[in-house]
């Protein structure tokens, strides 16, 4: 069957919540994908930031095939191997003393913020995030979220969130009151614009939560994982969390998250407070466990900093040369998003579009930027390969 016979049967019977590009992809290998139609694709969407090692990439792949042979799932009554192990690479490898494993983004953010809830005590619900912010898609993480039109349609939302102007220290400040249990916040927002917070700004919050004996939430889902350079983006910063929140890349496709924190706030959750049937299953964990070994390998973290910095002075480059559509680069590592003018915002969807045509995932966030988040993997030619193509896309439209 071709792309056109799968694409119209699945209009036939999914919900229409998503916008899908009329393509059935049937293969993945590292920064590629293919089409029914037999079509290639560089993929510099990773699947919206999670195929950070590529598709099917060996050393997953193994571990997954390895683990669904031996055991697919118990309870969480009981322990396996790989959540342990995984668990403890997590916490080896950054502030955490504790791991709660979920399924998803959403899901490590709903434990978050139903730890804060309860470790703040009576009388202390209220989390103050950022505008542009996107914390996911439940009810909690949609009000959490700082764009309106994610919460159009679902009124009224929870109560307990209230959004500060983004990057607006006075703002957030302004906000805290008696009910006030933690303050929430990307280190580098994605699905806003990709839009970074200055140090200094998430070190005036660690000292607003520090003077008001609030807890600082990062929701590291789209920057964790080694997609900043780092294995987490706090730690260029030197800003620690209380919770963080990790998912996306986390199983390089399998879903699967995690919500981490210290010892002494993560006693405040005991038997019969918070669960999930699935978090941390053991075919999922198996995958984290071989994430985390390679993106922990010699030289994998400097070398995702090294292709940012080519990557951030191609896309540069050609804001040079088209002043008209593009004004500059922002982002960190291999987060990237090149800033649009306001005649090149009009043409954003469409330039996604012919990006597609052309061979090339990308897409357009905040509707101001257009977004690249390749696999972690990639190579200096995939980059030019892409910057080139977008070169020849600007110059049609100029």
């Amino acid at each position: 069957m071709s792309n056109a016979e799968w694409t119209q049967r699945g209009n036939d019977v999914f919900i229409g919540t998503y916008n899908r590009f009329p393509v059935m992809m049937v293969k993945g290998d590292g920064c590629r994908l293919w089409d029914e139609d037999g079509k290639e694709y560089l993929d510099f969407l990773a699947g919206i930031a999670v195929c950070s090692l590529g598709h099917c990439h060996p050393a997953v792949t193994k571990a997954v095939v390895k683990q669904a042979e031996s055991l697919v799932h118990v309870s969480n009554l009981f322990h396996t191997r790989p959540q342990i192990e995984l668990a403890e690479l997590l916490t080896r490898n950054c502030f955490a003393d504790r791991v709660f494993m979920a399924n998803s983004g959403a899901e490590a953010n709903e434990a978050a913020l139903k730890l804060a809830r309860i470790h703040s005590g009576p009388g202390r619900y209220e989390v103050i995030s950022l505008t542009g912010s996107f914390h996911g898609r439940t009810l909690a993480t949609v009000a959490a979220t700082g764009q309106s039109k994610f919460h159009e349609g679902f009124e009224p939302l929870p109560q307990g969130f209230v959004h500060a102007e983004f990057g607006d220290l006075e703002a957030v400040k302004n906000l805290i009151g008696p009910q006030t249990c933690a303050i929430l916040c990307e280190p580098l927002q994605g699905e806003g614009g990709v839009r970074p917070l200055e140090k200094e700004y998430l070190q005036g919050l660690r000292d607003l939560c520090d003077t008001h004996g609030l807890l600082l939430i990062f929701d590291e889902i789209q920057t964790g994982l080694g997609r900043t350079g780092k294995l987490f983006a706090y730690q260029h910063t030197g800003v620690v969390p209380d919770i963080m929140t990790s998912a996306k890349a986390l199983g390089n496709g399998l879903p699967i998250g995690a919500m981490l924190t210290t010892d002494s706030i993560a006693s405040s959750l005991v038997p019969g407070t918070h669960a999930s049937t699935f978090g941390g299953n053991p075919v999922a964990a198996a995958a984290g466990v071989a994430v985390l070994q390679e993106m922990l390998s010699e030289g994998f973290l400097q070398s995702v900093q090294e292709k940012g910095a080519y990557f951030t002075a191609r896309l540069e480059k050609l804001a040079g040369q088209f002043p008209h559509l593009a004004t500059g680069v922002r982002g960190q590592g291999l987060l990237l998003g090149l800033a649009l003018t306001e005649q090149g915002i009009r043409h954003g969807a469409d330039i996604v579009q012919q990006m597609f045509a052309n061979g090339v995932l990308i897409n357009f966030a905040g509707n101001c930027v257009l977004r690249f988040v390749p696999p972690l993997i990639v190579n200096k030619e995939e980059i030019d390969q892409v910057v080139d193509i977008l070169a020849r896309i600007f110059s049609d439209i100029q």
